[in-house]
């Protein structure tokens, strides 16, 4: 069995990583399957002599989403950063339009000219509105369309056709002479959302902050004993059963079994006990960032090195992994807020 951990763009709710977790299952050698929606990852456990892990991309894109290489951080980095400034933009510009349409709309502001049979306050409602709903809300749109040609729905399929029919009803009762307008309606929903978007990138942004944080303070490095030799190697590289050597002041790299020689370390950080704790032979030593013995040892690894700069399998890559989010609320409540323009009194 192999694992595989890839990030997935376009995820946005919960029923999104439901769909890529139904469609990386249903794929034959598929053991294990787990999207967490908050990093906008998945980790797959698969039978590499069945199906590849290029298959496991497939099936994600042609669910309609994109995946994101890993080998290019910075890259990320930069688009993560690209796509918070973007949701800002858009959020507050939604805003800024839509408040003035809103108070028209609410306060039965009228103006003093007629245009074609309408209100002038009518028309700039009509015209703002279709600016926040069809163009600063057009990723909406795009989703619902890219969830249909796969038969399928989620959330943005719910805004879009929300706003879509609040705008576009309102048009035809223009056009028949119908008093009863929600311009306003479709805009205060979609700007809302836009703003909501934003605040989850920026805190998705910050999360990742954080992770990248606590990953530096892990080792780099190890030091590989091979037979008489003392080789300086990479932490991805250390394999199940390699003899690594530990000196005073340095931070163990991996979880081990001793094998040779004793300290005392401090696993503090692990199990809240603030004196450093005696490691002898045959003893258990785990990697955490403070885990900084004062002597010298050897110790067998454990647990296999699986991804670069920080062992998935370490207790330290185990303590800062995220937890996994689950925001299956959310289908509650934006069905909520699209009800409730529905009990406002007809103008």
């Amino acid at each position: 069995m192999k694992t595989a951990t890839f990030a997935i763009g376009g995820m946005h709710c919960a029923s999104c990583s439901a769909r890529n977790e139904r469609a990386l299952q249903r794929l034959a050698g598929v053991r294990a399957v787990s999207v967490n929606l908050g990093t906008h990852s998945a980790r797959v456990e698969f039978d590499e002599s069945v199906i590849s892990e290029s298959a496991l991309h497939d099936a994600v894109i042609h669910n309609g989403y994109q995946v994101l290489s890993r080998d290019f951080a910075e890259e990320h980095k930069a688009n993560a950063q690209h796509e918070l400034k973007q949701s800002r933009e858009r959020a507050f510009v939604a805003l800024i339009l839509t408040a003035p349409i809103a108070a028209l709309a609410m306060l039965e502001i009228q103006s003093p000219w007629e245009v074609y049979g309408h209100n002038l306050s009518v028309w700039i409602q009509a015209i703002v509105s279709g600016v926040v709903i069809l163009g600063l809300g057009r990723e909406f749109h795009v989703g619902m369309l890219r969830q249909a040609r796969n038969g399928a729905a989620n959330m943005d399929t719910l805004i879009s056709i929300g706003t879509l029919a609040a705008f576009f009803y309102s048009l035809w009762a223009m056009a028949t002479g119908h008093s009863h307008l929600y311009f306003e309606t479709g805009a205060v929903i979609a700007a809302l959302i836009l703003l909501g978007r934003y605040f989850e990138a920026r805190s998705r942004g910050q999360a990742s902050e954080a992770i990248e944080k606590l990953i530096d303070f892990g080792a780099k490095s190890a030091h590989l004993i091979s037979g008489t030799a003392e080789l300086d190697i990479a932490i991805e590289d250390v394999k199940l059963g390699d003899h690594l050597l530990v000196r005073p002041g340095e931070k163990i790299p991996l979880d081990g079994k001793v094998i040779r020689g004793a300290s005392s370390v401090d696993e503090s950080m692990l199990t809240g006990e603030s004196l450093p704790v005696a490691k002898k032979k045959q003893a258990m030593t785990y990697s955490v960032p403070r885990s900084i013995p004062v002597g010298c040892f050897t110790f067998r690894s454990h647990e296999p090195a699986r991804t670069p700069r920080l062992p998935r399998s370490s207790s330290w890559s185990r303590m800062r992994r995220p937890t996994r989010l689950r925001f299956r609320n959310l289908l509650i409540v934006f069905p909520v807020s699209l009800c409730l323009p529905c009990s406002a009194s007809p103008r």
